[in-house]
């Protein structure tokens, strides 16, 4: 399917607008963060959230299920939220393709290898032990495919093809292993449907710097992404180094997903949606679409973890099932209305 078949060229909103859309969207995180906080398999009242957030009392029941269970799986979700939403827009955006998401670059195949291997391999079962091996499959698969598809050169196309063949030799692979151990398989299906259960804040703590780097990294590049948008000739013609400008945005790429996905596993579908939103919300400006990016990124998630927890889902479903469920109406209702923008 070609770009302009499913899109038009985007508007550019007033930046009054622009502000007022990123204004009110940070305030429904808000909103969507309080009650992720209130509400869950035993909900509390507004002044026992209140008070363990700013009086903790750790003898009181309320209070440890809020503070040690329900904050550091918001963190978890917001940080992975705007990781997977900025990390979504730069792979949209370097490889000009609307379609692209961070399971196209072998993101998620590498993280899941990793964990298959750690599992198989030396018998970690616990899923807090996943976060390294799976941190370091995404980033191995990531720079395999960044290599294959020609390194600071590459071209979009030879990116998109090198991710693709590497995903499914991977995917091969991870199937393949699978099948040796029936044990193995029941570990890595919890793990692979992506959620937020049983994060810890020191793993938020360890994985915060990773994500502040990508972040950062995203920030240089948007200016040459912006660029990139308007052809290669284009861009070069003015001053853009198109090499160093990918190859930041791979960095930034590799950086956040990789990171997310080894916190929460292999989230599907934010990736892909999230760039779409905020490209409608903030027209073509990289810079613009990484911000609400950042911002959506984790309302989508925030949403999608606070309905798992409704009892009409079995009050415990994952938010990377979630998600899909959520996303995918969405982005129908988007195309339908002609809504989904070329880049």
């Amino acid at each position: 399917m070609s770009v302009s078949a499913i899109g038009v060229s985007p508007p550019r909103p007033a930046a009054s607008l622009r502000g007022l859309r990123l204004t009110g969207s940070l305030l429904g995180l808000a909103i969507l963060s309080a009650a992720a906080l209130r509400f869950g398999f035993r909900p509390a009242g507004w002044d026992t959230v209140w008070a363990a957030l700013t009086a903790y009392d750790p003898d009181d029941a309320g209070h440890i299920v809020i503070r040690s269970m329900r904050l550091p799986r918001l963190a978890g979700a917001v940080l992975a939220g705007a990781a997977l939403g900025i990390s979504g827009a730069l792979i949209q955006g370097m490889t000009r393709n609307p379609l692209a998401d961070p399971g196209l670059l072998g993101i998620n195949g590498g993280a899941a290898l990793g964990v298959v291997i750690c599992i198989l391999g030396f018998g970690i079962t616990d899923p807090a032990a996943f976060v390294w091996v799976a941190l370091g499959g995404a980033l191995a698969a990531s720079v395999a495919v960044f290599l294959l598809g020609g390194g600071s050169g590459a071209s979009p196309l030879r990116l998109v093809l090198a991710g693709a063949a590497l995903s499914a030799l991977i995917l091969a692979l991870t199937r393949a292993l699978l099948l040796v151990s029936s044990q193995t398989l029941d570990i890595y299906r919890f793990w692979v449907l992506g959620g937020f259960d049983g994060i810890v804040p020191a793993t938020l703590v360890a994985l915060l710097p990773f994500l502040a780097l990508g972040a950062g990294l995203a920030a240089v590049a948007a200016a040459g992404l912006n660029a990139l948008l308007l052809g290669e000739d284009t861009a070069r013609g003015l001053g853009v180094r198109t090499g160093l400008a990918r190859a930041t945005a791979g960095s930034a790429i590799v950086l956040l997903c990789g990171t997310t996905v080894a916190m929460a596993g292999p989230i599907a579908f934010a990736g892909l949606i999230v760039p779409h939103l905020a490209r409608w919300a903030a027209g073509p400006d990289m810079r613009w679409t990484l911000a609400f990016s950042a911002v959506f990124g984790p309302l989508l998630l925030v949403a999608a973890d606070l309905a798992g927890r409704l009892p009409l889902f079995g009050g415990n479903m994952q938010a990377g099932v979630m998600t899909a469920l959520i996303g995918g109406p969405v982005l129908i209702w988007m195309v339908r209305r002609n809504g989904v923008r070329s880049l």
